[in-house]
């Protein structure tokens, strides 16, 4: 990544960053790098900050003022959007709008992380930022609706990002991990297609963005590479010297209530020419897996 130029700017321009969804693993991803790059964060998990109280959100901006909100908040169970339409289209869609409109007034920039699951997956080509978009699934909708929001806002980034893994959470990796380590079977599917991501370097991206200004749009970050969830898993076992059988399965033969795209692998060239090369998944992985994920 082009370090010198975007580290002067983060010496120089110390920046609040107001953060959302506190606890999750992107918050927390965020808030170790802002520490490395000099910036200050204020952080605010579920149970501190309700994200669809409008009013609660507005004294929490006016007693911060920062410069920048990342809107990690979100719900992100993408079976359970399946059933609960309604509920994810509140977190994802509403208080973003909601969010967003208040960075307005109030100078801030707004920053949205999203998801390939607005696409279709019906591509053979990784998807750029301008392609269009057709989600499949209720997730997948309630997340378009925020991207659209925060663009009526205006000052925003939409930052697109997939299969994410890293501290702090829930992940695909540190599943696959804890079910090999207690001797459980391993049946992955292998065809669905995308870009696995460490946290740890979507972090690096987002803030490289907001310290270069850069301008108000949809931005694609993911690990480079590409891989099926197949692919992620036995790889995480090598990294972590695990040695257990993996089946590799089909799409159809794990049933899942919500739809998933089956070819999400995100073209990230265009946020690359602005922040530079973005590493493979395979070294994001391995580091990750050694930092004690």
């Amino acid at each position: 990544m082009n370090r010198p130029q975007a580290d002067a700017v983060a010496a120089s321009s110390p920046l609040t960053l107001f953060v959302t969804g506190g606890q999750g693993m992107l918050a927390h991803a965020l808030r170790a790098e802002a520490a490395v790059r000099g910036h200050r964060v204020v952080a605010f998990s579920r149970e501190d900050l309700d994200v669809t109280d409008r009013a609660a959100v507005h004294r929490a901006l006016a007693a911060s003022r920062p410069h920048a909100v990342l809107h990690c908040a979100g719900f992100t169970a993408v079976d359970e959007a399946e059933a609960d339409p309604d509920a994810a289209h509140a977190i994802n869609a509403d208080s973003a709008a909601s969010i967003a409109a208040l960075c307005a007034g109030l100078g801030a920039r707004f920053v949205y992380p999203s998801t390939d699951y607005v696409f279709a997956g019906d591509a053979t080509r990784p998807y750029r930022p301008d392609d269009p978009v057709a989600p499949i699934s209720a997730y997948g909708r309630s997340k378009l609706a925020g991207e659209q929001a925060a663009a009526r806002a205006g000052n925003a980034l939409v930052v697109r990002t997939s299969w994410l893994f890293g501290v702090g959470g829930r992940n695909f990796v540190s599943s696959i991990l804890e079910r090999a380590r207690a001797g459980e079977p391993l049946r992955v599917v292998n065809d669905q297609r995308g870009s696995p991501t460490w946290t740890a370097d979507l972090a690096s991206v987002i803030l490289r963005l907001l310290e270069c200004r850069a301008p108000a749009g949809v931005y694609h970050a993911a690990n480079s590479g590409e891989a099926t969830w197949y692919d992620l898993a036995c790889a995480a076992l090598r990294c972590a010297g695990l040695s257990a059988p993996v089946l590799p399965v089909t799409t159809s033969d794990m049933a899942s209530p919500a739809p998933r795209p089956r070819y999400s692998v995100l073209d990230c060239s265009a946020t690359a020419a602005i922040v530079g090369p973005i590493p493979h998944w395979r070294s994001a992985l391995e580091k990750a897996i050694q930092a004690g994920l």
